[in-house]
């Protein structure tokens, strides 16, 4: 059932919407190659490591002993298929040249102690390379900073950054002008960068995604229920300009999507506007998100919302988790015919629980918020389960 519900309403709550993560590393454990988000490194240095002296008293990424490269190897696909790129990634100066991450003609690192850039373009159907070159100096304290390169395709801009404040900005191409990807393979994180051996780590945090992108719509709100028919996924806009299509788009881990299904826009309706779309065939576990298009090709992505049931008693217990990723809170949703008592815990990966406690429902609808402020960064884990009910459901929450 595809169905479409148009109402003026009264709403005061704005969202924004999340950049879509194309790769993450946070090199908290062994292997290193594993991903927090997207594909796992294929090949690395076999002395390179997790150890412990990382960015904010975590593990980071060390090169080992031995003055041998990192040089840590994964597909390019999933970056070759971007128009626009942010990369950031925390760096502890060992060394005056090295990169961070290349793939086909991007290459971002240091090179004589200064931060460098170079990329490809496809302006007018040929290729133009960008070379940006001492732009800034790399503070050479030991200590880690992180460094961060944006280049929006839909402005044409690039924009470079320290420790989250700007350090250059210029529009290299004219708006709408994307990377070009000719001849690209696989792509490297920390190509020719072996710390000088001094067997500390050098790189850590690092965060691949697509550059936000503002579109003329406020998403106001982004629910998803289960009820008899399918999973309801509901949300409300304002301020459609130009907006083409919402498409939906599930997952059953969070990170591989697929459409099941869109609705047309208003368009250039000044009012609210509330969407519903059924899934009427949900997984056992669902992960959904909303790719909310214009008439000029551009999108951006809403919020992920999981859902789950989980029988009890013979009535169905709809839980929920979000907004994710998130900065310093998380809601837990719970939907219910009655009363019902759900203990809940928050973990990091390694199995440490950060907060617990007991959600204790009086309504068929309850939320609560968790204040994650003093969790640590990266993948949070989440399980809620009914109290009496051996079936519990986790979540991955990603925290930035």
């Amino acid at each position: 059932m595809k169905k479409a519900i148009h109402i003026l309403t009264l709403c005061i709550i704005s969202f924004s919407a999340q950049a879509q993560i194309i790769s993450q590393f946070n090199w908290n454990s062994n292997p290193v190659t594993q991903a927090v988000v997207g594909n796992n490194a294929t090949s690395v240095s076999a002395n390179a490591t997790s150890s412990s002296g990382g960015a904010g008293g975590t593990n980071g990424l060390n090169a080992g002993s031995g003055r041998t490269n990192i040089d840590m190897v994964l597909p390019g696909a999933p970056f070759t298929s971007q128009s626009g790129l942010d990369i950031s990634v925390d760096f502890a100066r060992q060394e005056n040249a090295a990169s961070f991450f290349t793939v086909g003609g991007l290459d971002f690192g240091i090179s004589g102690g200064s931060i460098y850039v170079k990329f490809v373009l496809r302006e007018g159907g040929s290729d133009v390379t960008i070379s940006l070159t001492n732009k800034f100096t790399t503070p050479s304290d030991l200590a880690f900073h992180n460094y961060r390169f944006i280049y929006d395709n839909i402005s044409g801009n690039v924009t470079l950054y320290l420790d989250g404040m700007q350090q250059y900005t210029s529009q290299v191409a004219p708006a709408g002008t994307p990377l070009s990807w000719t001849g690209a393979g696989n792509a490297t994180i920390a190509s020719g960068m072996d710390g000088s051996n001094s067997n500390v780590p050098v790189l850590d945090n690092l965060l691949i995604q697509v550059p936000n992108v503002i579109l003329p719509l406020d998403l106001l709100s982004f629910d998803a229920r289960a009820e008899s028919a399918g999973n309801d996924l509901l949300w409300t806009t304002a301020h459609e300009v130009n907006t083409l299509r919402f498409f939906i788009e599930r997952s059953s881990d969070g990170i591989q999507y697929s459409s099941i299904g869109s609705l047309p826009a208003q368009q250039n309706y000044s009012g609210n506007a509330n969407y519903r779309f059924t899934d009427e065939a949900p997984l056992s576990v669902n992960f959904y998100r909303l790719k909310m298009a214009d008439i000029d090709g551009n999108f951006s992505y809403s919020p992920i919302r999981e859902l789950s049931s989980s029988p009890a008693a013979g009535s169905a217990v709809s839980i929920s988790c979000y907004p994710n990723p998130t900065v310093d809170y998380v809601n837990i949703r719970i939907d219910h015919s009655a009363a019902v008592s759900c203990y809940y815990s928050v973990a990091a990966l390694d199995g440490k629980i950060i907060q617990s406690g007991t959600i204790r429902t009086d309504s068929v609808e309850q939320q609560v918020s968790l204040n994650l402020h003093a969790a640590p960064k990266g993948m949070l884990l989440i399980r809620v389960q009914e109290v009496g009910n051996a079936t519990a459901r986790t979540f991955k929450i990603l925290k930035q």
